[in-house]
């Protein structure tokens, strides 16, 4: 048996509750400030004990699953990248572990475990708090707006792990000369000049599909990164912000030869130049997935490692 008193959400606004739990049931009463809602507390408990207390029939505990799609139903001033990810993550991670637990059975314990399993498994701490926004979200939604559960087990918990050192391992120069050279015949060397140009520049591959040829100044040999491509839109960069790189030589006319067939090749097909400069060969832009293996069989043609940044989704 037990009866409480507190606020739902500690400081935020002046309603008090008093949540009675007995013999496995439980329930909750709104009771205006901190004082009457201890009067309240203390009637309930003296009938509790005289077993003169009815708890009135209620609908099932939903499950986590089940709060987690009333939540994101809801209107949220989200990014959709935002929505994009607590549905990942979910998907992937929480929802194969907490779906079909009631919401009031989720422990701290319980969430300490999982997140102590996922480091182990590998995962970085900024992963694991990309995991911990969603169920901290779910939780908070059946405290306040569901009244499911008296607190959120995830709030006060303390996810404390070693940074894991990211060793960055890049190509040498010679080990480039290698993937280039393979580049060049695999496929007719289609997938040469994004290559070269990932290569070259450091880009990421969404901004390499992105690039558009007025981002280009041929004159001063530079690129203006401005946008990127990710989840079938375009997109600010990664940082939002924009910058310029600069173009070897050799980029520089391996680019200008580019711009010169796709225009020939479009005036034998009768239709426009595309604007994007690494245009795909079935769609406007470069697929993603279709240039990440032919990196991949380029790169093992090679005799090389896999290359960590182009494959990497951000």
């Amino acid at each position: 048996m037990g009866v409480k008193v507190r606020q739902k959400i500690k400081g935020k606004g002046q309603s008090w509750w008093v949540f009675i739990t007995h013999d496995g049931k439980r329930t909750s009463r709104k009771v205006g400030d901190k004082k009457a809602a201890e009067a309240v507390a203390s009637t309930i408990r003296a009938k509790l004990q005289l077993g003169e207390f009815g708890f009135v029939s209620s609908k099932p505990v939903p499950t986590f699953k089940e709060c987690s799609e009333l939540w994101l139903a809801l209107p949220h001033d989200w990014k959709e990248s935002t929505r994009e990810s607590y549905q990942f993550n979910l998907d992937l991670h929480i929802l194969p572990v907490f779906g079909k637990c009631r919401i009031d059975q989720i422990t701290r314990k319980d969430l300490k475990i999982f997140f102590d399993k996922k480091y182990s498994d590998g995962l970085t701490l900024s992963t694991i708090k990309l995991m911990r926004a969603p169920i901290n979200g779910v939780l908070s939604y059946a405290v306040v707006e569901l009244e499911q559960i008296e607190s959120n087990p995830v709030r006060d918990l303390e996810l404390k792990y070693k940074k894991k050192p990211f060793e960055i391992d890049p190509l040498t120069e010679s080990e480039s000369q290698l993937l280039l050279e393979q580049a060049n015949i695999f496929m007719d060397g289609n997938y040469y000049p994004a290559v070269l140009c990932a290569l070259r520049t450091g880009m990421r591959i969404g901004e390499i599909q992105a690039l558009k040829w007025s981002d280009i100044d041929f004159d001063n040999r530079q690129i203006e990164v401005m946008r990127s491509y990710r989840k079938g839109r375009m997109t600010d960069t990664k940082n939002k912000k924009r910058r310029r790189v600069d173009m070897t030589l050799h980029l520089t006319e391996t680019l200008k030869a580019l711009r010169t067939s796709q225009k020939r090749d479009a005036l034998k097909k009768g239709c426009p130049v595309s604007k994007f400069v690494f245009a795909g060969t079935r769609d406007e832009l470069l697929n993603r997935i279709t240039f990440k293996n032919a990196l991949n069989r380029c790169t093992e043609n090679a005799g090389l490692r896999q290359i960590r940044i182009f494959i990497r989704h951000y």
